[in-house]
C-alpha cells in the first residue's frame, strides 16, 4: 500500500512541477541572413531541439549580433546568436544571460596580394569593408580600428558586395569575423581568387584587447591551409584575435524551456564540430561553458546535473522530506475524496428516500391527509436531524426541505377543504332535522344519534382530528338549541338528551 500511495505520490508532483512551468511548442531564435554562417548555426539548434526535446525553434533573419542582441532586448525574439564580445556589456548589466558556447569567431583580414598592405597598422587610411551595420562585424573591427589609432575610410557594405569591389580595387581590405571554415561562401571566394591572401594582427594589439576586455578576447592562430590547400590559405600560421559565439536569452525566459535548449545542444553537440571544431577533440560541456561568467541558472544547471527532465526526477528520490510531505497531502486528500463520495452517496440515498416516501403518503392524502401531515412533519423532522449531524450538505437539505414543506401545505389545504365541507353537510342535516322535527319528534331525535355517530366514526378513522370534531359536536348543539321549538313535546325531551348528544 505504502508503495502504491508513493508511485501516486511520484506521479502527482512529478506533474505538478512539470505543470509549473509548462514549456511553449516553439521560441524564436535571431541569427543572421538566408545562408550565413549564423543562420547555418540556427537551423543547427532547430534539429537539436526538435529532435530531442521536442521543441521547435523559428529561425529569424537579421543583419548579426547587434540586430540579434537589440531584438532580444526588445522582446521581440526569445533567444539571440551573437558575438561574445558584443554581448558582454548587456550581460554585465544583467540584461542578458548566456546559454552555451556555440563556436569561436577568428578575425581576419583580407586583402589582394601584391597590394602592399603586409600588416594590420597598413591598413593606415586605407578603404575597408567593416561589415554591415547591426552586424558583430562592424562592432569587432571598430573596436580594433580605435584600439590601434587608425584612421580608415569604412564601408558597410554587404558580404559579396565587398567582395566584388575589392576585386574591383574599390576597397583595399575587408575585415572578418567569423568561425573557421565554417563560412561556405568565403571558402569558395579564396578558391577562386588565388590572388586573395589573409594578414596577421601584431601580437601586442592583440594583447592590448585581451588585457581591457579579458572576458571578450582572447588571441588565437589562424591554421595553415584552413581555406584552401593549394596553394595554402592563410600560408602560414597567423596570429590573430577571437571572440565567442553565444546563444544567449534574456534573465526573465521560462526557466524549463531554457533547460531544455540547453541540454538539446550539449546532447548532440558533437553535431556542431562544423561550427566549433575543438568538440570533436575535447569535452563538450567544458568547451561550451568555458569562461562564461554570466549564464543563465537554468543553463548551468544542465551543464552541472544534465536533462533537465531527470534533473526533477533525481530532485523526488533524494528528497525524504518532500515524499514523505507528498505522501501524506495525497493520503488526506484520497480520504477527503472518499469522504466525499460517502456523503454524495449518502445524500442520494437520502433523497431517494424522500421522494418514495411522499409517492406512498399521496395515495393516502385522499381519505387520511391529518395521517400523511402528521407521517411527512416525521420525515421532515428526521432529515433537519440528519443535516444537524451533518450527513448532507445544506444545498441538499434545503432541496428536501423543499419536498416536505410543499407535500406538507398540500396536506393541510386538504385539511381545511375537507372541515369546510363537513360544516356544510352539517348545516345541511340540521335543515333536515329541523324541518322533519315540526312532522316527526322521534324521527328527528334519531337521526341526530345518526349524526353524532358519523362525527364519532370519522374521528376514530382520522378523517378529522380532535378539535375539528368538537367544533361539529358544538355546532350541532348549538343548532338544537336554537332551532328546536320550544312549545315542541321533545323540547324536554331534548333538555334531557343534551348530556347523551354532548357525549
Amino acid at each position: 500500500m505504502f508503495l502504491l500511495f508513493s508511485g501516486l505520490a511520484g506521479g502527482i508532483v512529478l506533474s505538478s512541477l512539470s505543470g509549473c512551468s509548462q514549456k511553449p511548442n516553439s521560441v524564436t531564435l535571431s541569427t543572421g541572413t538566408v545562408g550565413s554562417y549564423y543562420h547555418r548555426l540556427g537551423e543547427q539548434i532547430n534539429y537539436s531541439t526538435t529532435t530531442t526535446v521536442g521543441l521547435s525553434v523559428r529561425n529569424i533573419g537579421s543583419q548579426g549580433s547587434q540586430e540579434n542582441l537589440q531584438r532580444l532586448l526588445k522582446h521581440q525574439v526569445d533567444f539571440a546568436i551573437a558575438q561574445l564580445d558584443v554581448a558582454n556589456e548587456a550581460m554585465r548589466q544583467g540584461k542578458v544571460k548566456a546559454v552555451a558556447i556555440l563556436a569561436k569567431e577568428y578575425v581576419h583580414i583580407i586583402v589582394r596580394k601584391n597590394s602592399g598592405i603586409n600588416t594590420f597598422d597598413d591598413l593606415q587610411g586605407k578603404r575597408v569593408a567593416v561589415g554591415t551595420p547591426g552586424s558583430g562585424i562592424l562592432f569587432t573591427a571598430r573596436q580594433l580600428i580605435q584600439t590601434d589609432k587608425l584612421k580608415v575610410q569604412e564601408d558597410t557594405s554587404s558580404f559579396d558586395e565587398a567582395f566584388k569591389k575589392l576585386k574591383s580595387r574599390q576597397l583595399d581590405a575587408i575585415i572578418y569575423v567569423g568561425s573557421l571554415g565554417a563560412n561556405e561562401n568565403l571558402r569558395q571566394i579564396f578558391v577562386k581568387n588565388s590572388n586573395l591572401s589573409l594578414l596577421p594582427i601584431r601580437t601586442a594589439l592583440v594583447n592590448n584587447l585581451t588585457v581591457l576586455d579579458p572576458s571578450s578576447y582572447e588571441s588565437a592562430t589562424l591554421p595553415l591551409g584552413t581555406y584552401a590547400s593549394r596553394p595554402p590559405i592563410p600560408n602560414r600560421k597567423l596570429p590573430t584575435l577571437s571572440t565567442a559565439t553565444v546563444l544567449v536569452t534574456r534573465p526573465d525566459m521560462n526557466r524549463r524551456t531554457v533547460g531544455l535548449v540547453t541540454w538539446s545542444i550539449l546532447s548532440t553537440a558533437r553535431t556542431y564540430a562544423q561550427f566549433y571544431p575543438e568538440i570533436q577533440s575535447s569535452k563538450a560541456e567544458e568547451l561550451m561553458r568555458k569562461e562564461l561568467f554570466y549564464i543563465h541558472p537554468a543553463a548551468e544547471a544542465v551543464f552541472d546535473h544534465g536533462d533537465p527532465r531527470t534533473v526533477i526526477i533525481r530532485y523526488w528520490e533524494n528528497n525524504n522530506d518532500l515524499q514523505a510531505g507528498v505522501f501524506i497531502l495525497v493520503t488526506t486528500s484520497v480520504i477527503g475524496l472518499l469522504l466525499r463520495q460517502w456523503h454524495r452517496q449518502k445524500s442520494k440515498k437520502i433523497m431517494t428516500t424522500t421522494n418514495n416516501r411522499i409517492s406512498e403518503l399521496k395515495s393516502l392524502l385522499p381519505d387520511h391527509p391529518q395521517q400523511a401531515l402528521e407521517s411527512i412533519e416525521d420525515l421532515s423532522q428526521e432529515n433537519r436531524l440528519t443535516f444537524i449531524e451533518g450527513l448532507v450538505s445544506t444545498e441538499v437539505y434545503e432541496q428536501l426541505r423543499h419536498k416536505t414543506q410543499t407535500f406538507a401545505d398540500q396536506c393541510r389545504t386538504l385539511i381545511e377543504q375537507q372541515r369546510k365541507k363537513l360544516v356544510m353537510d352539517t348545516l345541511l342535516l340540521l335543515d333536515e332535522w329541523q324541518a322533519s322535527l315540526q312532522t316527526d319528534p322521534e324521527a328527528a331525535l334519531q337521526k341526530l344519534k345518526q349524526i353524532k355517530q358519523h362525527y364519532r366514526d370519522m374521528l376514530l378513522s382520522d378523517q378529522v382530528d380532535i378539535e375539528a370534531y368538537v367544533e361539529l359536536m358544538n355546532l350541532t348543539l348549538i343548532s338544537l338549541m336554537t332551532l328546536a321549538p320550544k312549545s315542541s313535546p321533545v323540547h324536554s325531551d331534548s333538555e334531557n338528551k343534551k348530556q347523551n348528544i354532548s357525549n
